[in-house]
């Protein structure tokens, strides 16, 4: 699922529950403080499932979700919240030492496209295709930084979705590429600093960029 549309669903959920609430078909008064850990479970989830997503934040977004949850409906002894945190902080400590390290810094990946969502985290990764397509990135209280300086463009040009809240993307283009962005800011701002994008020739391809930028920045450059 994209990182926008997971987004939305979540949207629709919370105004389709105020809306319920305010027809008197449910109390979301009550609900709320009892199921409201299912949301970090979903992001949690998302984040597991999605390419390109940080695999600490996520387990570490499900347990919290799942231990409020199971505290919440009073599934769990009422001393065992004092153990919690310190427990989290061990395995989140685990995950960090037994992931193995990636060569040379930031990953290279050959895929024409890419789907990639962080939430409370960030990412960074280096494109080489030469029929590089597009992609989606959503950035959630976090950051990615794409570099596509060495990658090529398929004949028929590429498609980029971002979505930045509260967060910031970074994507890193050849100085020969058009780019031509279109996008929403809300409080927020979006810039195409890549110098190609001035000297447009009709029969080349062309990067088109559509941003949403919420409470944070979205910026194409050289």
């Amino acid at each position: 699922m994209h990182g926008r549309t997971f987004i939305g669903i979540l949207l629709v959920i919370l105004g389709a529950g105020f809306l319920l609430d305010k027809m008197d078909v449910i109390q979301l008064s009550t609900l709320i403080p009892i199921y409201w850990p299912i949301f970090l479970i979903l992001i949690g989830a998302s984040q597991l499932l999605s390419k390109g997503h940080s695999t600490t934040s996520g387990v570490a977004l499900s347990l919290i979700g799942i231990f409020f949850l199971l505290k919440n409906l009073g599934l769990l002894p009422a001393d065992l919240g004092k153990y919690f945190w310190p427990v989290l902080l061990i395995i989140i400590g685990l995950i960090i030492i037994l992931r193995h390290p990636r060569p040379g810094g930031v990953p290279t990946n050959s895929d024409d496209a890419f789907n990639h969502f962080v939430i409370f985290s960030g990412m960074d990764s280096k494109y080489v295709s030469q029929n590089f397509k597009g992609g989606n990135a959503t950035a959630v209280f976090g950051g990615i930084e794409l570099d596509l300086r060495d990658a090529g463009l398929s004949k028929d040009g590429a498609f980029l979705d971002l979505t930045a809240a509260f967060g910031g993307i970074e994507i890193k283009v050849p100085e020969d590429w058009t780019v031509i962005v279109k996008g929403t800011p809300i409080f927020g701002a979006w810039e195409n600093k890549a110098r190609g994008s001035s000297n447009a020739e009709a029969d080349q391809p062309v990067l088109n960029v559509r941003c949403l930028a919420m409470f944070g920045g979205i910026e194409i450059r050289n």
